[in-house]
């Protein structure tokens, strides 16, 4: 852990000033590049990562200028998986990355389009653990996430009662199949069956 000195001295050094290009440089690049151009540390480039990130919004830059690499990755895998590319897991981005959730989320509709794409997943979900489950999952238990969480619900229960509408139709079908066979099976008389014949020799 760099002290708060030595902290000051490493922005000054790398990113006061320079935010704007650094930023630039972030997205079009990435972490690494950067981190490895200046020699710095996994500690070192925290510090300026986090810098970047709470004074100069460049979380939420990042997935506007990439917008479409985020809403895809977000869709196919999910919040995490988003998380863990952005390298901000730790719970002190929390805060900060509910922005750039809200654009990829709602503004791009990524959480219907995720949900729709794995529906069959929170469907089991839904059905063994319920609604709030659901929803802290997909990272929307907060009020202002009541609408989208609606639209999300309807989603849900439209495909639970089509699954038991499918459920009921096959059965339903399976029945009216073996009543109609036997329906059309040949009944001959006992007499004249063979094993009748066969209980005379």
């Amino acid at each position: 852990m760099l002290s708060l000195t030595d902290q000051n001295l490493l922005l000054e050094r790398y990113a006061r000033g320079k935010e704007s290009n650094l930023i630039e440089r972030y997205i079009k690049d990435g972490p690494t590049a950067l981190r490895e151009e200046f020699g710095l540390s996994e500690d070192e480039w925290t510090v300026i990562f986090d810098h970047l990130v709470f004074d100069h919004n460049l979380l939420y830059k990042s997935v506007t200028q990439a917008g479409d690499f985020f809403v895809e990755n977000y869709v196919k895998h999910g919040m995490t998986h988003v998380r863990e590319i952005l390298n901000i897991n730790d719970m002190k981005y929390d805060g900060i990355w509910e922005v750039a959730f809200d654009f990829l989320a709602v503004s791009k509709e990524g959480l219907y389009y995720h949900v729709l794409e794995h529906r069959d997943r929170y469907m089991i979900a839904f059905k063994a653990r319920g609604g709030d489950f659901v929803r802290k999952v997909l990272g929307i238990w907060k009020e202002k996430y009541e609408e989208h969480w609606a639209k999300i619900l309807d989603l849900l229960l439209h495909s639970i009662c089509n699954e038991f509408i499918s459920d009921q139709n096959f059965e339903h079908g399976l029945r009216a199949f073996s009543y109609l066979m036997n329906g059309m099976r040949e009944h001959r008389p006992v007499e004249k069956s063979e094993i009748a014949r066969k209980g005379l020799v």
